[in-house]
């Protein structure tokens, strides 16, 4: 019997796993898909980890379109998020359960920790806390809060944050987590934004590599935060010499990329015809109309850049 059964999840589950197995071995840990739960849990379980990314389909962009088919519908991340917390062997050996990730605020807004016997809700980066954490959840300590919230002076540097150790879910890499622009309508940008080093991003990409992946995501909640220069300035040195590497990296064959805010290309527009050559090429679908070359005319040696630009920190 296998000890993952899961080939990909979420990185956020990862990386729990990741910083489980500093303490316990892999014959102890195992990640796994719902329809084999079954197979992986019984008598013996103390934990029953979740990732929750959306478990009660009331996402902005969920809530809308599920309504578009039907008022009193459930959406499928819903449904799917039910099929766990209600699945046969978990009510039969009832082990603790124990719910994050990044929409496991959902669960505690709508009042529903009871309906699903949720024994303990965690809010926020874990990597800091997560030994003590685990010991006090393992131990039932009665002075450890059901929803745990992590305060925002234990977010941890990225020097403590590890390279996850299994394939996640679209290969994912962090780049970058956090923001600091302050916004008070999200809440990653009240978080400390910070760079993760050029060593560990490639590093990701290469465990993601080895176990088959062909395909990358460098993950931000804002790709041109990479590295940035005061005043949120555009680091673009930074990001080529990041795209640079990780389209060197063995097995690699295409990148997708995560999300960008606008200002920066309506203050510079030239970042874009910098950044095309070492993107475009690399991604997995290509516009009939394109005349940018695939991957497989290789640019890693070296690229054709438009005119200086008016301002740029070499690196």
């Amino acid at each position: 019997m296998a000890r993952r059964p899961a080939k990909y999840v979420p990185n956020g589950l990862r990386m729990v796993e990741t910083l489980l197995l500093r303490e316990y071995s892999e014959d102890e840990v195992v990640v796994c898909y719902v329809d084999q739960l079954e197979r992986f849990v019984g008598p013996e379980t103390k934990v029953l980890a979740i990732h929750a990314h959306n478990p009660l389909g009331i996402s902005y962009a969920t809530d809308v379109y599920a309504k578009l088919c039907g008022e009193n519908l459930m959406p499928v991340n819903a449904h799917e998020f039910i099929k766990i917390v209600t699945h046969p062997v978990i009510r039969k050996y009832k082990p603790k359960i124990v719910v994050g990730g990044p929409g496991a605020w959902q669960l505690e807004k709508a009042d529903r920790l009871d309906e699903f016997h949720i024994d303990y809700l965690i809010d926020g980066e874990i990597e800091r806390v997560f030994a003590d954490l685990f010991r006090r959840i393992l131990a039932s300590d009665p002075e450890l809060p059901r929803v745990v919230k992590i305060p925002k002076e234990m977010q941890p540097p990225v020097e403590e944050i590890p390279v996850v150790r299994h394939r996640s879910t679209f290969g994912v890499c962090e780049i970058t987590r956090g923001c600091g622009r302050g916004c008070q309508f999200c809440s990653p940008a009240t978080k400390i934004g910070r760079s993760f080093p050029l060593e560990h991003i490639i590093a990701s990409a290469e465990v993601n590599a080895r176990e088959g992946a062909t395909e990358v995501m460098v993950a931000s909640e804002d790709m041109f935060l990479y590295e940035q220069l005061p005043n949120f300035e555009t680091n673009v040195p930074a990001l080529e010499k990041l795209f640079l590497a990780v389209a060197a990296v063995p097995g690699i064959e295409t990148i997708q990329t995560s999300h960008i805010t606008m200002a920066p290309v309506v203050k510079d527009p030239s970042i874009i015809e910098w950044l095309t050559p070492l993107i475009v090429p690399y991604s997995h679908v290509r516009h009939k109309a394109s005349t940018t070359r695939s991957r497989r005319s290789p640019i890693r040696s070296s690229v054709s850049k438009p005119a200086a630009r008016a301002s740029s920190t070499p690196i």
